[in-house]
């Protein structure tokens, strides 16, 4: 059986190793290039919760994404600028890179139903709720 809490432990201390190495040069630099990544991370994974009068920024945001993963061969841009800055080559991300591209794809559609029917956006839903239980 697959222990969940050990898989999201390795990830997290590949993740961690990844975007914070000791080995760089630049160290600093890199640093603040990956807090902006792990931002940009948060972005993605709580994006869908925005207003909608917010979705479309997050909508230009993961195609922004998926361009740069074409022109950059499935790497993130913010990746190569910290390898570039680096000048080392680590990747943070402990998944396949099809498996995330499946994923933002998902939020992709999804930002894109919550942009065209706003009532059924994730914010509204939760306010709905919210005020059904005041």
């Amino acid at each position: 059986m697959v222990n969940v809490i050990d898989i999201v432990n390795k990830c997290g201390i590949h993740s961690y190793n990844s975007l914070f190495p000791e080995d760089i040069e630049n160290k600093w630099l890199v640093y603040i290039i990956n807090i902006v990544h792990i931002i940009g991370v948060l972005v993605i994974q709580f994006g869908l919760f925005l207003a909608p009068k917010y979705i479309k920024y997050y909508i230009l945001y993961l195609l922004i994404l998926f361009i740069s993963y074409i022109l950059l061969n499935n790497r993130c841009f913010m990746t190569v600028l910290s390898n570039y800055v680096g000048e080392k080559n680590y990747d943070s991300l402990c998944i396949k890179m099809d498996e995330a591209r499946y994923i933002l794809m998902l939020y992709l559609l999804s930002a894109i139903v919550f942009f065209l029917y706003p009532k059924y956006a994730l914010y509204n839903l939760i306010g709905k709720i919210k005020t059904a239980i005041s």
